[in-house]
């Protein structure tokens, strides 16, 4: 925060975008406040990190081919923690400049299953969820961002209503499985990680269910 001219100019950062319009609408900065939205690294600039990890990571212990570029780019999208996290636990697995496949699938693979269990914890039996769940799933494989709006014809078939459906959402967004965007209102699943461990949440479920 600085001040001039007894002025305050004031930034605010968080993944929370239910926070951030909260904050937004309740302090009446319409007039006053813009929003920027950080995303993540797009697919040309994870490649050229990857691909030059010793100028840009300082790692000089492996190198990567091109096909596990291309893998970390399928699972883990541009997340930059994830990859910074992934980078690190590969560093003592290497061999001769080199990471073997099995050691990177190994890992990805583990937090992929990390984020199946975390929607099964979420879920639970409850038939609604499940249900939300698996229309979230089948609007991201076609679009980048869903509305409340396409969910419409769900709320219509189960329990909801615009309030409990808007509160499941933003519980959702608050545990970090789906990002909202305020500017737009519209929200997407976290990061591809997330997206990956939603599809293997829901191949878990039999056909029966739904």
């Amino acid at each position: 925060m600085t001040k001039e001219s007894h002025l305050c100019h004031v930034i605010i950062a968080s993944s929370d975008g239910y926070f951030l319009k909260r904050i937004f609408e309740d302090s009446k900065l319409t007039k006053t406040s813009n929003f920027y939205f950080v995303d993540y690294l797009d697919e040309a600039d994870t490649k050229y990190w990857l691909n030059h990890l010793e100028y840009e990571s300082a790692i000089t212990s492996f190198k990567l081919t091109d096909s596990q570029i291309e893998f970390i780019w399928k699972y883990l999208g541009g997340s930059m923690w994830e990859i910074s996290d992934l980078l690190g636990k590969l560093i003592p697995c290497s061999n001769n400049n080199t990471i073997s496949d099995q050691h990177l699938t190994d890992f990805i693979h583990k937090r992929i299953e990390e984020n199946c269990a975390r929607f099964s914890h979420y879920a639970g039996i409850s038939n609604n969820k499940i249900r939300l769940l698996k229309e979230i799933y089948d609007l991201s494989e076609k679009k980048n961002f869903l509305r409340i709006l396409d969910l419409k014809a769900l709320a219509e078939k189960i329990s909801y209503n615009n309030n409990t459906l808007s509160q499941e959402l933003e519980q959702l967004v608050r545990l970090n499985y789906l990002a909202f965007n305020p500017t737009t209102s519209g929200y997407q699943i976290q990061g591809k990680s997330m997206f990956y461990g939603l599809k293997q949440f829901l191949e878990s479920i039999p056909d029966t269910f739904y």
